[in-house]
């Protein structure tokens, strides 16, 4: 099973705390009303990167109908904003595939 994955990060450094971490609340939740499963900054999915990559945009593009940040550039607030083929992604905390041996007994 193909996954796809969305990396979303805002830019904590440039804008207050509180206010990153009350949009970090709504972008984690409309992603996952969407479909999307949560780890982290990662949101993952089996959509088709088109589908996904479209949903994930919308799902930033509601954002502006919240109270706090009408009027601002939401973007502004978004450090990164990506998609990419997951399953292509290797796991650096796990050891090589090639440094495991199998010893039968």
């Amino acid at each position: 099973m193909q996954q796809y994955a969305i990396v979303i990060n805002l830019d904590y450094a440039s804008y207050p705390y509180e206010q990153c971490r009350r949009l970090w609340s709504e972008v984690t939740a409309r992603m996952a009303e969407a479909g999307f499963r949560n780890d982290g900054r990662l949101f993952t999915t089996t959509m088709p990167a088109d589908e996904a990559c479209d949903i994930a945009r919308g799902v930033v593009d509601s954002l502006e109908e919240l109270d706090e940040f009408r009027g601002r550039l939401l973007n502004d607030y978004i450090k990164e904003f990506y998609g990419y083929n997951h399953s292509s992604s290797v796991n650096l905390l796990l050891p090589p595939v090639e440094g495991i041996q199998i010893e039968e007994g």
